[in-house]
């Protein structure tokens, strides 16, 4: 592969840009994909430390398990953030955990929403101007998740085309055009974690990539007669540290709905896959 092979792989530019907003905004801020999902922090401070009360539990969990609940997301979308174009206010309501107002900036990308800003509401919080500017951070950001989801997009029939590919020449062949298809990333040690049953043969109703350390491809593909199972080529440090594969089962069974045991017997499984390639 050459050195300027392309990498989608933009984490290091949505922290940059949440960074900027939150230097716009005097403010910390958090960036969310549409599925509520964290992508990036920004822990801005006048004083140089973030102060522990700014956090109310829904910010507290967004922030250490990297993502919300669904009754949160519900909450949240009630106020029209889907809909909206320019920043909507949310007032702060205790009994469902939000003990302080919020300011939502809808990350849009020709006019489809693919994720949302968040900053805590200050009296009297930031100027109209300002929120204007930051508006205008968030178009470069839903420039960046589109062109990753249309690259994921691509790879998901890539790595369908291998796990389902017959005879072996084929499967040659489609692994042949994952390799190309991943550039750089196709460099090292692979793996492939499954998942079955899976609940759903969208994969979009998986966790982002971006949630999963080492994730560079998911596909769903028929399990049986009825079933789908939810296939995910995760990248590995080395063919003997499989923590990446073992994070992302988890995380895999917890969004099926599966049980703690379900979750100790996914990573036991994990312990006897090779890597897909060297």
């Amino acid at each position: 592969m050459t050195a300027d092979a392309p990498s989608f792989n933009h984490a290091g530019d949505y922290q940059e840009l949440v960074d900027e907003i939150s230097e716009l905004l005097g403010a910390p801020a958090t960036l969310e994909n549409r599925d509520f999902e964290l992508i990036a922090f920004g822990a801005y401070d006048s004083e140089g430390e973030l102060d522990a009360s700014a956090l109310d539990p829904v910010r507290t969990r967004s922030i250490l398990t990297r993502r919300s609940t669904a009754a949160v997301r519900t909450w949240f979308e009630g106020f029209g953030i889907t809909r909206a174009t320019g920043p909507v206010r949310i007032p702060p309501t205790p009994e469902a955990g939000v003990y302080r107002g919020r300011v939502c900036l809808p990350v849009r990308h020709r006019g489809v929403v693919l994720g949302y800003v968040w900053l805590l509401d200050d009296d009297p919080g930031p100027s109209d101007a300002q929120l204007a500017a930051a508006m205008g951070v968030t178009g470069r950001i839903g420039a960046l998740l589109a062109d990753e989801a249309q690259h994921g997009a691509d790879l998901t029939r890539e790595l369908r085309a291998v796990l389902t590919a017959q005879p072996d020449w084929q499967r040659d062949m489609a692994v042949a055009e994952l390799r190309t298809a991943l550039g750089a990333r196709a460099d090292g040690p692979h793996t492939v974690v499954c998942v079955t049953p899976w609940p759903s043969a969208d994969p979009d109703d998986a966790p982002s990539l971006r949630t999963l350390p080492g994730a560079t491809a998911l596909c769903t593909v028929p399990w049986g007669t009825a079933s789908q199972s939810l296939a995910l080529l995760v990248r590995l440090r080395s063919t003997d540290t499989l923590t990446p594969a073992t994070t992302a089962a988890a995380r895999l069974l917890e969004r099926a709905g599966e049980s703690a045991a379900g979750v100790a017997a996914g990573r036991a499984g994990l312990a006897e896959l090779g890597a897909a390639w060297q």
